[in-house]
């Protein structure tokens, strides 16, 4: 490290002194976050609510942390187009660490987290002497794609603390495939909604939505809960209480059209719930009506875009190999079921019963089928 940088420990202090002030600054401006987060991805109000609450949960706990440890690499952080926020809490914690962090961002990133953070970087200048927090002024690499192994390697190792563009990116990690396991003790209706809540959440723009679900022993009464679900959720305006998602740019819509299309040529396939254009009197934006689609194991390799998934009929081994896939892509598997089976990676687990009051707006109500 240069002799001009600040120890670590000094980083470190000082960032440990400001963390309330992140936290505070999120909560005074929650309202314009919110808004931001409306206008400029167009997210429905219990999902932005949920996503700064859930960030505010997270700094609340990095408050609480004690570092053994204190590193003395300096690391790029990427905020990504479609993770808002998320480079927030990896910006403090790296900081905490006594590293000195450059914050950069792709083209389409929400705006918001410069905004925060460029006083606190002016704070934390004045109190350690030296610029530990740089904030990019211009998009990072237009489209750019991730560091191969070997170009980290080549960053780790030509750190140069002294030029920002020299550090390693840490994160944001942009995510791996995100499949769900439906077993044939899950309940069935719990499987319905968790379904629809994490692959039409955002009108399925969202990088860790789920497109595709391995459903043992695939019944018509499971298939009638989740077209039911489909068929009934909500794709209105953002600043609507009643929409769980809302409008699609016109990139998505025709690449979601060319994908309807082409699983409508898939053999064997099966559409369950027929997608579209979907008309909003005297509102803005472009709404599609969600697809659902059917198949047998293994899926084919037919693009998934948008607010669309299909269900591929399997048995449990062919479900855990689409588990053992996913997790060497770091991926994220979603179990719904009755019994304690182990997978590796990743991996939630969702048991028991359908909680009415924990659905989210936009969702239809619960009835037997």
């Amino acid at each position: 490290m240069s002799e001009r940088a600040p120890r670590p420990e000094r980083i470190a202090a000082a960032a440990r002194a400001l963390g309330s002030e992140l936290r505070d600054l999120l909560t005074l401006y929650a309202d314009a976050v919110g808004a931001n987060l409306a206008e400029q991805f167009q997210m429905v109000a219990w999902d932005r609510e949920q996503l700064i609450g859930q960030v505010q949960q997270r700094l609340d706990a990095l408050r609480t942390l004690r570092f053994r440890e204190l590193g003395d690499t300096n690391v790029r952080i990427i905020e990504r187009a479609h993770q808002p926020l998320e480079s927030l809490e990896l910006v403090w914690t790296n900081l905490r660490q006594g590293r000195r962090v450059k914050l950069e961002w792709e083209e389409g990133a929400c705006a918001v987290v410069p905004s925060l953070l460029r006083p606190l970087a002016r704070v934390l200048e004045s109190t350690v002497g030296a610029p530990v927090l740089h904030i990019a002024s211009t998009p990072w690499v237009r489209g750019g794609e991730e560091p191969s192994a070997s170009q980290m390697a080549f960053k780790v190792a030509q750190n140069n603390p002294d030029d920002p563009g020299m550090w390693p990116v840490v994160g944001v990690r942009r995510p791996g495939p995100r499949v769900a396991v439906v077993e044939a003790s899950g309940d069935r209706e719990l499987a319905a909604y968790v379904l629809a809540r994490t692959s039409l959440r955002r009108s399925g723009v969202d990088p860790r939505g789920i497109k595709r679900a391995y459903v043992v022993d695939t019944d018509d009464r499971f298939l009638r809960h989740l077209k039911r679900v489909w068929v009934g959720a909500v794709m209105g305006p953002p600043d609507a209480p009643f929409s769980f998602a809302g409008p699609v740019s016109s990139s998505v819509r025709e690449a979601f059209l060319d994908a309807h299309r082409s699983w409508e040529r898939v053999a064997g396939g099966e559409v369950l719930v027929a997608g579209g254009d979907l008309a909003r009197p005297s509102t803005s934006g472009r709404y599609l009506a969600p697809a659902l689609f059917a198949c047998d194991w293994p899926a084919p390799d037919a693009p998934l875009v948008g607010p669309m998934m299909v269900v591929v009929r399997s048995r449990i081994d062919q479900a855990r190999a689409a588990a053992e896939a996913a997790a060497r892509e770091g991926g994220q598997v979603v179990v719904v079921g009755a019994t304690a089976r182990n997978y590796p990676g990743d991996v939630r687990y969702i048991r028991g019963a359908l909680l009415v009051e924990r659905l989210p707006p936009g969702l239809p109500d619960p009835r037997p089928v």
